[in-house]
């Protein structure tokens, strides 16, 4: 078998073989003291590359464009054409249906220049790729919704309010981000935002179902056992008032059958507290919560089982 002995000067030619092989696509940039691959670096003037990465936007190559208007507008983020290089960006991903990347795009325009004259047009399709978000199917897990979709429609309805507040989509976009939270069981949450919409935008044609949804959200809060009861009384408040000055039938309705099921529970809690003082002997304490349904809730089940206990408990008492 022969040997084969590796000279210096063959050492040498595989070393300079290797490295011009291994960088043949690579220069020495003295701007940035690193090695670039001219095929990924920006073109020589903004223009230029603006001019490049729209080539492949008019050829639906959307991916490589949006890959270009992001190095413009990271190498170039003083140029004039930043701005649109940014918009194109989000652009580009949309019609990727990347929306989450779309939305970044639009944000980082919105924040790095708030001036731009496309920020109508942008804060309209940052609250349509909110409505992507939110009405995307998510998984459950015990009735539980589990969705990081819902989290990002938040997430953008909340900017969408913070680039315009006095915008065309600020109350839109404050009632989707309202049922967002109901739908991932964050309440005070949900009616926060309920509230903003009715304060900040009175004239809004949202305030009347804000405030139907917001005694609702409360009510369904009161059936949490992570919230105290008294959720249910701010909510039979919230209804009877908006029973009085709706002006919309349909939600004078809706806040009647609310209305009727929060008396029920109501009720039903008191109901259980007169049976708690009722079988330890204590039956003045009981008799007074049973004359209490009668009064308050009549027409319900419970006041109607209360009822029947009153003369029994009245005789216990006097004895």
């Amino acid at each position: 078998m022969k040997k084969y002995i590796l000279t210096p000067v063959i050492l040498i030619a595989l070393l300079v073989s290797f490295v011009s092989t291994s960088f043949a696509f690579w220069i020495w940039t003295p701007k940035d003291e690193k090695f670039q691959n001219p095929k990924w670096a920006s073109k020589d003037t903004p223009q230029e590359q603006f001019n490049w990465a729209m080539s492949f936007f008019e050829k639906k190559e959307f991916q490589r464009a949006a890959e270009e208007f992001e190095r413009l507008a990271k190498d170039y983020k003083d140029s004039t054409q930043a701005p649109e290089a940014q918009y194109y960006a989000g652009r580009s991903y949309e019609e990727l249906g990347k929306y989450w990347f779309a939305y970044e795009n639009y944000q980082k325009m919105v924040d790095n220049y708030p001036y731009t004259k496309r920020l109508d047009e942008v804060v309209e399709r940052e609250y349509n790729i909110g409505n992507i978000f939110q009405t995307m199917e998510s998984p459950k897990l015990m009735a539980l919704e589990l969705s990081l979709s819902l989290e990002r429609s938040v997430t953008i309805y909340q900017k969408v309010v913070e680039n315009m507040p006095f915008g065309k989509y600020a109350d839109k976009a404050l009632y989707k981000m309202a049922e967002s939270y109901r739908r991932i069981l964050k309440y005070n949450e949900a009616m926060d935002a309920y509230e903003k919409l009715i304060n900040d935008y009175p004239d809004s044609e949202l305030v009347q179902e804000a405030k139907y949804q917001l005694a609702y959200t409360i009510y369904e809060a009161s059936r949490d056992p992570e919230y105290d009861q008294e959720h249910t009384d701010e909510a039979l408040k919230k209804f009877e008032k908006i029973m009085t000055t709706t002006p919309i039938p349909a939600i004078a309705a809706e806040a009647d059958k609310a209305l009727y099921h929060l008396k029920n529970k109501k009720a039903e809690s008191l109901l259980k507290v007169a049976e708690f003082y009722e079988k330890r002997g204590k039956h003045t304490s009981a008799l007074y919560y049973c004359q209490d349904i009668v009064d308050e809730y009549p027409g319900t089940e419970a006041a109607e089982i209360a009822g029947l206990k009153i003369e029994y408990l009245q005789m216990k008492a006097k004895k």
